[in-house]
């Protein structure tokens, strides 16, 4: 979704948390080895300290454009603390975009997605023709752990338990969108655009 916003020239700023998390996975740091343990199992990692890390993100990126959290909120505790977030920095106040889809429909994109370790490029298992190297820079393509079907199976169970909350919230404020994940992707992105825009 996000690479074809960037194709059709939509502008905005990507806080997206599955990226920095797995860039601090990568330190060699008791920090960044319990991230890696959590994102393997599929597990959520602590609240206050993911809030930190959206309040970092979002003093520094360019808030001039609309703004893309992808994977925040998901608990209660970082529902409370969005809005304030967003306060803080002088910003309207976020809507939620939710793209429906099942688990079995997750499980099926998520495990056929590999990603570039070098440009961080997604792809899916059929666009690769077997190569086991980037499309676009020729970096060593890789599954994610948490791409693989148990930990997609466990994320997607927690997500549903904890979802109902958050949907009420945005809701409650007449600041929630549904998209219907099932649609090609190209349908999806014009839905997603028009709530951009509007």
């Amino acid at each position: 979704m996000v690479e074809l916003l960037e194709e059709k020239r939509i502008p905005f700023s990507l806080v997206s948390m599955g990226q920095i998390l797995r860039d601090k996975a990568k330190e060699d740091s008791p920090t960044g080895r319990k991230i890696k343990e959590t994102m393997a199992k599929g597990d959520l990692m602590d609240d206050h300290y993911i809030t930190a890390l959206v309040k970092e993100v979002i003093r520094k990126i360019d808030k001039n454009k609309p703004i893309i959290l992808d994977g925040y909120p998901r608990t209660l505790i970082q529902l409370e603390a969005i809005d304030s977030i967003f306060e803080e920095n002088k910003l309207r106040l976020p809507v939620l975009v939710y793209i429906k889809i099942t688990m079995e429909e997750a499980i099926r994109r998520l495990s056929a997605r590999r990603v570039c370790s070098k440009c961080k490029e997604n792809f899916q298992v059929s666009e690769l023709g077997g190569s086991e190297k980037c499309l676009k820079c020729g970096g060593k393509i890789i599954q994610r752990e948490d791409d693989k079907p148990e930990a997609i199976k466990n994320r997607f169970e927690i997500f549903e338990m904890q979802f109902e909350l958050i949907k009420y919230y945005f809701e409650k404020r007449n600041r929630y969108f549904e998209i219907d994940g099932a649609l090609p992707k190209e349908e999806r992105v014009e839905h997603l655009i028009k709530i951009i825009q509007s």
